[in-house]
């Protein structure tokens, strides 16, 4: 098999980069597929690629144009047939490649595999937004923020973490690229949920993910998550369903820290989520009246 790995950062963080990088190394020299990386650059200025442990392609592409775009240049610019996305600021465990792959070799049917995140302990603040189940999971498990059957599908597709044949997306499209605040996943995973393309989740195949540590970064990434659920609605239309999952997966999250000394943070915390989101869901639609 043939796959290319895209990465894509705003910016070089040298440290976070090589992180990732050195966790795939060995992977890459064991495993039987065929394998290329691509590190695709928001930058308007075209720069020197960055030395790093393993040996990548280098793109530079347009600033700020959102998400999906990125993603969008990701699968242009690849030239295997499946596409692997990883985030930049995650490094991943020893069998992750060849646990994310395998289902492709298992059953040629087989259009999407999507995994989780763990996120280490880190400040008492980190470990409460981590309680929230975001992104991938957070410290309650994918399967706990979305359903997945017995035999193992999924309808939600973790785009942090995922492998996609290039097949699919003549079946489904690109992802949209007005989608420019996030939620690009939920809405890709919409789609294919529509004609009916299930999502294999591959527990073993899961990347650790660094904690949200501050007060400041959690105001940020709810404001954004707000913004992006208006761009959501606005092509799903009616989210009835997705609100009875988020409900579901809130039941989850108290289930879990029923023991918790830090219940009553994760509560508030959860709280201002809400808030932040329906502000910047407010803000969002604003903008586009």
């Amino acid at each position: 098999m043939e796959a290319s790995i895209v990465i894509i950062t705003d910016r070089i963080r040298y440290n976070k980069l090589s992180r990732l990088l050195s966790s795939i190394k060995p992977q890459l020299d064991s495993t039987k597929h065929k394998i290329e990386i691509l590190l695709l650059h928001e930058s308007n200025k075209e720069l020197s690629a960055p030395d790093l442990p393993v040996k990548v392609k280098y793109i530079n592409i347009k600033e700020k144009q959102g998400f999906s775009y990125n993603r969008n240049q990701g699968i242009s610019n690849a030239k295997h047939s499946i596409i692997i996305f990883i985030d930049d600021d995650c490094w991943v465990q020893d069998n992750w490649l060849n646990s994310l792959l395998m289902p492709f070799e298992n059953d040629p049917n087989i259009l999407a595999t999507t995994s989780g995140t763990h996120i280490p302990r880190s400040n008492f603040l980190g470990d409460c937004i981590s309680a929230l189940g975001f992104p991938g999971g957070g410290s309650i498990g994918f399967s706990k923020m979305w359903k997945v059957s017995k035999n193992g599908f999924t309808n939600h597709l973790t785009v942090g973490n995922c492998a996609l044949r290039k097949s699919l997306f003549k079946i489904v499209g690109l992802f949209d690229e007005s989608m420019k605040s996030g939620a690009e996943d939920a809405e890709f995973s919409f789609r294919m949920e529509k004609v009916k393309i299930p999502i294999k989740y591959v527990k073993k195949a899961y990347a650790f993910h660094e904690a949200r540590t501050t007060l400041k970064e959690f105001i940020k990434w709810q404001l954004r998550r707000g913004r992006a659920n208006y761009q959501f609605k606005q092509k799903v239309g009616p989210i009835e369903k997705f609100i009875k999952l988020r409900l579901w997966s809130t039941r989850n999250i108290f289930k879990k820290n029923l023991t918790n000394p830090a219940l009553p943070i994760i509560f508030l915390l959860l709280g201002l989520s809400f808030i932040l989101q329906q502000y910047g869901f407010i803000l969002e639609k604003k903008h586009f009246e």
